[in-house]
């Protein structure tokens, strides 16, 4: 065989190029030899949502209410030599604790996972031969994965410590007279909070397509016409974010209230006396780790093969060596490709 290519210059004879087509169709109508005409259509539509979670996850270690109260009251009172004494001792306390954590595992979401192959074979014969092989895949994907939005508190408690004493004493003439109050009121929180998420992955539209088209016949003229059309839509969303971990967020209020009254006469001694601690003690840690967020919108892969031929070996004691195949897209495009055997007059 030999092969004749026009282009660049040879669009030149683009006219040329269709008096041919036109003189051979006169001469299939002239003979009025038979003819072929084969259409060969795919269609293929993978449409698909996918969304994986395991995120979204509130952890609390601690969300007490706490409430310690110490109410006291001593009274004291002695006659005319004799001594008074009247004391309170309390204490008031809240020990509070808490741990939360939590751990995701990962999260995968493909929303199209699909292999496509389409195999398209057209052979014709007679004079006169028309094909046309079209190919559409549609590939249309969104997922959304997600490990995090997670929210952890270790403490989140309320802690109410108080104390409230009240100390009197009275002596008469020669006696003493003593009022004593301690107290304590403590408050100890702590709270530790963590989030360990895994990985997130996405991917809209994982596909592989795969298209083969022949034309391949005995005609003298052959007209194909081959289209393939590839879309691939994907939408992805990958997050192992949004988290909060809150080690202490705790509320503690401590109280001391204390009265202390000493009343002697003549010549006694008289002593009031008050000794008070409040005090909060307060701690917390919080730690988030995540995973590795991955989105991917489309990972395509397409290969396309496309042949047309023509190889005419009929009755040549009426034809000749006559084989001419013509794409129209070609000619639309002001280029021909001819293929004839050799010594063949055209």
């Amino acid at each position: 065989m030999t092969e004749r290519i026009f282009t660049g210059d040879g669009a030149r004879k683009a006219p040329l190029t269709l008096a041919v087509l036109a003189a051979a169709v006169a001469i299939v109508l002239a003979l009025g030899t038979g003819s072929a005409s084969a259409d060969q259509s795919a269609d293929v539509t993978n449409d698909g949502e996918a969304v994986a979670n395991t995120g979204g996850n509130v952890a609390v270690g601690n969300a007490s209410d706490n409430d310690a109260d110490v109410d006291q009251d001593a009274d004291a009172h002695s006659g005319d030599d004799g001594d008074a004494v009247a004391a309170n001792v309390g204490a008031a306390a809240n020990v509070s604790d808490g741990t939360a954590e939590i751990h995701t595992g990962d999260a995968s979401a493909v929303g199209v996972i699909a292999e496509t192959f389409v195999n398209q074979i057209s052979q014709g014969s007679g004079i006169f031969a028309l094909g046309d092989q079209s190919v559409e895949v549609d590939n249309d994907g969104e997922a959304v994965a997600n490990s995090g939005l997670n929210v952890a508190v270790g403490n989140a408690s309320d802690n109410d410590a108080d104390v409230d004493q009240d100390a009197g004493a009275d002596s008469g003439d020669d006696g003493d007279a003593v009022a004593a109050n301690v107290g304590a009121a403590t408050n100890v929180s702590d709270g530790t909070a963590e989030i360990h998420t895994g990985d997130a992955n996405a991917v809209g539209v994982d596909a592989e397509t795969s298209v083969d088209q022949q034309s391949d016949g005995s005609s003298v003229i052959a007209l194909d016409d081959q289209e393939v059309h590839v879309d691939n839509d994907g939408e992805a969303v990958a997050n192992t974010g949004g988290n909060v971990a809150v080690g202490n967020a705790s509320d503690n209020d401590a109280d001391v209230d204390q009265d202390a009254d000493a009343d002697s006469d003549d010549d006694g001694d008289a002593v009031a006396a008050n000794f008070g601690a409040a005090t909060n003690i307060s701690d917390g840690t919080a730690e988030i780790h995540t995973g590795d967020a991955t989105a991917i919108g489309v990972a395509a892969s397409v290969f396309v093969n496309q042949v047309s031929e023509s190889d005419f070996d009929g009755d040549r004691d009426r034809f000749g060596d006559l084989g001419i195949v013509f794409d129209v897209v070609d000619l639309v495009d002001h280029r021909g490709v001819w293929r004839c055997p050799v010594g063949a007059k055209i």
